[in-house]
């Protein structure tokens, strides 16, 4: 069964001047998700890009949920709307097409009445200024309403289809390339990773040890109610159950912070990397935005050392400002010992005369390793941009090569699970630096690969990362 639409008349329909109040909040959320949506699908924008330049489209609990949800989901909710048009919607109305999407993903993936999804989303089309499309969004909701209920009757009879069940819904949220490159380079493993990329990522929490101990934390939590699960690392913890980060105890008194497990081996591996014979390191930490391995790295070293000087470098001014102030909550902008650069670390001037004993390179990367928690990516992402990642990533070590002390550590760390950016980068490296050593590493989660460390979004509580270790050798 397939909808047309057709513009009813040029006359402003007068339930669009009424004014928004309590009861019509949703229809206004809807409108904002739509919005945000159609900067992602039509201009290549990200959720972290949203989240910047329009707050308020992402403000709240139901505006999170619904856009993460819609992005997650977008291609089978695209295709599903899609079937139930005759012809595309025009560009100018593109914007109810996102709200057809918006409605699609609360019918098939929300416990909320279906009236209800209906109803709210007729109603945002007023919201919209567009109150003639609202038979248009009624008919088009309730076909796929009807065909949500009749799935939700269709049970599996067995694990084996409850499985396939779930690869066939994941693969159909994953562009054709991106399956491909997870079958050639994970042929034993791609399955399960298709799947992994539609859950939802755990919320993972790095205890502050320079302000609390994190027996004293953990017994909060449990103060709390708050349910939790230890980790391999004394700092850190695993929620149970994710909730505001405003709402933990002490989170304004910079007690904790929110950070992947992944992400916070990159600060407790370096540490294990830095000669030792080093009494009060210099480091760099080449990429520092938006602060999470940056701080959690001043931290352990504030634990190990005396003394230390630690360098956070990063080309955008406002990205460093925005560092600044997550690091003012947790005690540590004011630190002496802690100094933000802005400049391209690609650059030969970078550091001025800086020399550092460590340097951290989170390099800029496709972020595969995160699409449970940016499930935009899998949307903007592109074959061709690994390429392009991989010489930024070469410009960026061989630059920074330059700024390591003979004897030094630099680790090299991605998000990223493809070899283009991580084993492949390391090999190029080596073969071009003669004063290049791999360092073997062996890291509380994840596997080995060739040259470096990976760790899957597939294991428990942990995003898709990549490290690898590399040492100069000394003058003789």
């Amino acid at each position: 069964m397939s909808f047309s639409w057709h513009t009813k008349g040029t006359n402003q329909d007068p339930k669009s001047k009424v004014g928004l109040n309590k009861k019509n909040e949703s229809a206004r959320t809807r409108m904002e998700v739509c919005k945000a949506l159609q900067h992602i699908i039509e201009g290549g924008r990200t959720i972290d890009w949203i989240r910047a330049e329009k707050s308020q489209w992402i403000s709240t609990p139901l505006h999170r949920e619904l856009l993460y949800g819609t992005t997650r989901h977008y291609l089978s909710l695209q295709q599903a709307v899609t079937e139930l048009l005759k012809k595309p919607l025009r560009d100018k109305d593109r914007d109810l097409f996102q709200l057809l999407i918006v409605g699609a993903y609360q019918l098939k993936y929300t416990g909320i009445a279906s009236y209800a999804i209906i109803n709210e989303s007729v109603n945002a089309c007023i919201v919209l200024g567009k109150p003639w499309a609202r038979g248009l969004v009624n008919a088009v909701l309730r076909q796929l309403q009807r065909s949500a209920e009749a799935a939700q009757t269709e049970k599996p009879k067995d694990v084996g289809s409850e499985q396939d069940l779930a690869l066939t819904n994941a693969s159909s949220d994953h562009p054709a390339w991106l399956q491909e490159k997870l079958a050639s380079q994970y042929p034993n493993r791609w399955q399960a990773l298709v799947i992994a990329n539609n859950q939802r990522a755990p919320m993972t929490l790095r205890i502050n040890s320079t302000k609390v101990e994190p027996a004293f934390y953990k017994a909060k939590l449990r103060e709390d109610d708050i349910s939790f699960t230890e980790t391999k690392m004394v700092e850190t913890v695993v929620l149970d159950a994710a909730q505001n980060a405003e709402t933990l105890p002490s989170w304004l008194a910079g007690e904790v912070a929110v950070q992947d497990l992944s992400a916070q081996l990159a600060a407790n591996t370096l540490m294990a990397l830095l000669p030792p014979h080093i009494a009060e390191p210099s480091i760099l930490d080449a990429c520092a935005a938006p602060g999470g391995k940056l701080f959690h790295l001043h931290e352990r070293l504030s634990a190990r050392f005396k003394t230390h000087q630690l360098f956070a470098l990063d080309n955008k001014q406002k990205r460093l400002n925005e560092t600044k102030i997550i690091g003012t909550r947790l005690g540590h902008s004011k630190d002496p010992r802690l100094t933000m650069l802005c400049a391209d670390a690609t650059k030969e001037d970078c550091c001025g005369d800086l020399q550092f004993d460590g340097i951290l390179l989170d390099a800029p990367c496709s972020g595969s390793g995160t699409i449970r928690r940016n499930p935009d990516i899998r949307l903007l992402l592109k074959a061709d941009h690994l390429a392009a990642h991989q010489d930024l990533q070469l410009q960026l070590l061989h630059n920074l090569w330059h700024r390591l002390k003979d004897g030094g550590t630099l680790l090299y760390s991605t998000c990223s699970i493809f070899e283009e950016e991580n084993d492949q980068v390391i090999k190029k490296f080596v073969e071009a630096q003669v004063d290049a050593t791999r360092v073997s590493l062996q890291l509380k989660y994840g596997s080995a690969t060739s040259l470096g460390w990976q760790l899957l979004p597939t294991e428990k509580n942990t995003d898709g990362f990549y490290y690898a270790g590399l040492a100069k050798a000394e003058k003789t």
